[in-house]
C-alpha cells in the first residue's frame, strides 16, 4: 500500500506549487463501504497529514476524546477536539509511509471507540 500511496502523491504533487492537496485511499475500511482515507496538504515545506475527523465521526460515539488521545499518543499522532487525527511534518520525510501508519491508527480508533466507549 505505501508504494500506491507514493505513486499517487508523486503524481499529485507533481502539479503543487506552494500549496496542494489529495485524498489518498489507504486501502482499509471503516466498514463495508466507507474507507479510510487520508488529506494530505502542502503549505510550504510543511505538510499536514490527518483523518479529516472520520474515524470519531464513524463511530459516532461520545466521550471519545480520553480514549483516541491514548490511542494517537502510542503512535506518535495527535487528536484534536474536534476528533481529527493528524500528524504535521516538514519536507523530506516519508510521507506515503506516515500516511499508511496514519490510517491504521485512524482505523484503530474507529475499532477502540467501538469497544471501548458506550453509545
Amino acid at each position: 500500500m505505501v508504494d500506491e500511496m507514493r505513486r499517487a502523491l508523486e503524481n499529485a504533487s507533481a502539479s503543487w506549487g506552494e500549496t496542494g492537496s489529495i485524498q489518498l485511499p489507504s486501502g482499509l475500511e471503516y466498514r463495508a463501504g466507507r474507507p479510510v482515507l487520508i488529506e494530505i496538504r502542502k503549505r510550504g515545506r510543511r505538510y499536514d497529514l490527518s483523518d479529516e475527523g472520520a474515524a470519531v465521526r464513524e463511530a459516532g460515539v461520545s466521550g471519545w476524546l480520553p480514549v483516541a488521545e491514548a490511542l494517537v499518543a502510542e503512535e506518535g499522532f495527535n487528536v484534536n477536539r474536534r476528533g481529527v487525527v493528524f500528524v504535521p511534518a516538514v519536507e523530506g520525510r516519508d510521507l506515503a509511509t506516515l500516511a499508511v501508519r496514519l490510517a491504521a491508527t485512524s482505523l484503530a480508533v474507529y475499532q477502540e471507540l467501538l469497544e471501548a466507549v458506550p453509545e
